[in-house]
């Protein structure tokens, strides 16, 4: 509301950011100026049904300001009488307490002529409207349901995933549109789906399905896809695609002539050119990429995907996705495989590769950088990609993960909502859950735990929801399924918790601070501290703690209030240790500000 009417008091003149933070946040106070005020423009636009791109109302002038661009007309006519009434001894005491204030006369006429302002907005919208076409203000947001097969048989399977991964990177090209992952969709392809069903549960406005099949001859694979509108609960766009079956490179070429010429023209999105659009150039390259998105994330499996996109990018070195794929495949070999420093250097090299040949995609992995120790470094990838994407919601879920590990948790639970919004149900979100964990917010954390809540990683925090909690029971049913995932703290756990002697938990302390596998993430190291804590571990617990704290993961104010680490906050060494987390996220913090200056003055 103060935006507006700021704006309003200048319509026609540029309003400067500066003006705008000494109008909404004066000196003195702390905010995210930068995030809080496009959050505060973006509202607005939406709630005028404005558009940044084409406005009608509210300008952006490029690293000046905004400018209300519509005529405004004050109805002169309207007097406003002020209220008069003498307040009673209470309330002249309240009244002292808010000086400087608007008074309760001064709100009722700001209500009173905003409203007529926005009646004239919206018959002179409408009127503007009806004068010369215009782009529809309502932000498109597009979801790829995997494709059904048919009847084209188990052999051409992989389509199902194939054809709407590739749709999805096509469809991303459109700058005007919001597309999501397809990892929050593909949970989709088990069964055939209601597409407005899962539109709404998806939060998108439409929603592209179809399916596929052989002509009896089998000479021709058949796809037919269509672009459903969500809110209306019918087709918008039909469209249908003949090739050989061996041809993906023209089934490619047409997907993204139909994304280009039919589907996106169909909600009004224009100005979209194929040459946008990554291109595969060889048969087999492509096939092997294609049938790589098949093969699961666990660690064996795994490394038949690393083989066949390897393959797949010595045949096509030009080809983006390919090697995005290759980067995710081999951080996974990092993380949770064998691969250690060798897969972890390889996944940057792919990932750089990716960004050469596309710029729009971050230049390495934020997440990369983070575990490694680079917070600095990630915050400025993790700052510019999130401005370039504001509406992205892996822009905001890679700037949470970096907050998270600089211990500010609350802004980082502000991102990894913002994300949820954007993509409801996506399963990488899991990781969110930290941050409300670390919080003491149980119900909040449950909600992205949810997300993949029968996965490994959701017993984990089960675990660790019920020690917490001190639901013990709760936490030993969850040990089975946690120890199986390879994390090394469970033996420790498990001997505590029925009992074991001295000898046997000093013995599983130290097999949990040789482990190399957690020394590749302080997130790792804080977790093995809080559970050596809990145990009574207490030196091994500090020595992780300290670990965790070298490797940038702040830890405060976690380690205040965190109660399984009660075992050691007052130990000797803890009062150290909780000085050099604060130095750690007060460093992270100075950084933060200059690059968010430099930033703004970029603009």
């Amino acid at each position: 509301m103060r935006v507006l009417c700021l704006l309003l008091e200048h319509s026609g003149k540029i309003v400067t950011r500066e003006e705008l933070r000494q109008c909404l946040w004066p000196e003195g106070t702390y905010v995210g100026f930068d995030d809080s005020l496009n959050t505060a423009l973006k509202r607005l636009r939406f709630a005028l049904g404005d558009d940044a791109e084409n406005p009608i109302f509210i300008e952006t002038v490029h690293r000046r300001g905004y400018r209300f661009i519509a005529p405004v007309q004050l109805d002169q006519s309207s007097e406003i009488a002020e209220d008069t009434t003498e307040p009673v001894a209470g309330e002249k005491a309240g009244l002292q307490e808010t000086a400087g204030r608007p008074s309760l006369a001064s709100t009722r006429w700001w209500i009173v002529a905003l409203i007529c302002i926005l009646l004239l907005f919206a018959g002179w919208r409408y009127n503007a409207r009806n004068r010369e076409p215009v782009p529809s203000p309502r932000r498109t947001i597009i979801a790829v349901l995997p494709f059904s097969n048919e009847g084209a048989g188990p052999e051409f399977d992989y389509l199902r995933y194939a054809i709407s991964n590739d749709l999805v990177t096509d469809l991303i090209s459109a700058r005007s549109v919001i597309v999501r992952p397809f990892a929050s969709t593909s949970r989709y392809g088990s069964q055939p789906e209601d597409p407005d069903k899962v539109g709404k549960e998806l939060g998108v406005t439409h929603v592209v399905a179809g399916g596929f099949l052989l002509d009896k001859d089998k000479q021709n694979l058949r796809v037919s896809l269509e672009l459903v509108d969500v809110a209306q609960n019918q087709p918008v766009w039909r469209g249908e695609i003949v090739v050989s079956p061996r041809q993906l490179v023209a089934l490619h070429d047409e997907l993204a002539n139909r994304a280009v010429r039919g589907m996106l023209p169909a909600i009004n999105v224009s100005n979209v050119s194929t040459a946008d659009m990554p291109a595969p150039k060889n048969e087999k390259a492509l096939d092997l990429f294609l049938h790589s998105l098949t093969v699961p994330l666990d660690p064996e499996p795994n490394q038949l995907a690393i083989q066949k996109l390897e393959e797949s990018v010595s045949l096509d070195n030009g080809y983006a996705p390919a090697w995005g794929e290759l980067g995710w495949r081999y951080y996974i070999d990092y993380h949770y495989g064998k691969g250690g420093d060798a897969a972890v250097a390889k996944a940057l090299r792919a990932y750089q590769r990716q960004s050469e040949l596309d710029p729009d995609v971050p230049l390495i992995s934020t997440t990369i950088r983070v575990e490694q120790g680079d917070l600095n470094g990630a915050y400025d990838q993790a700052a510019v990609f999130l401005r370039k994407h504001p509406d992205g919601s892996m822009a905001h879920y890679w700037m949470s993960y970096v907050l998270r590990y600089a211990g500010l948790l609350e802004e980082a639970g502000k991102q990894c909502d913002a994300a949820l919004t954007i993509d409801p149900g996506f399963n990488l979100f899991r990781s969110c859950t930290t941050p409300f964990l670390l919080r003491g917010d149980y119900p909040h954390a449950r909600r992205f735990m949810s997300l993949d809540e029968h996965s490994s990683i959701g017993a984990l925090f089960r675990l660790l929801i019920g020690l917490r909690t001190g639901n013990i029971d709760a936490a030993s049913r969850e040990l089975d399924a946690v120890s199986k995932a390879g994390y090394t703290f469970t033996e420790l756990l498990g001997l505590y918790l029925n009992h074991a002697g001295e000898k046997d938990l000093s013995r599983a302390a130290d097999a949990i601070e040789a482990d190399p596998k957690s020394s590749r993430d302080a997130e790792e190291l804080y977790r093995n501290a809080e559970i050596l804590s809990f145990s009574r571990q207490n030196n091994a617990a500090i020595r992780q703690l300290r670990k965790a704290i070298q490797g940038n993961y702040c830890s405060y104010p976690a380690m205040e209030t965190d109660p399984l680490m009660d075992g050691i906050r007052h130990f000797p060494g803890f009062a150290e240790l909780q000085m050099e987390a604060i130095h750690c996220q007060q460093s992270f913090l100075a950084h933060r500000q200059q690059v968010d200056a430099a930033l703004t003055m970029a603009r």
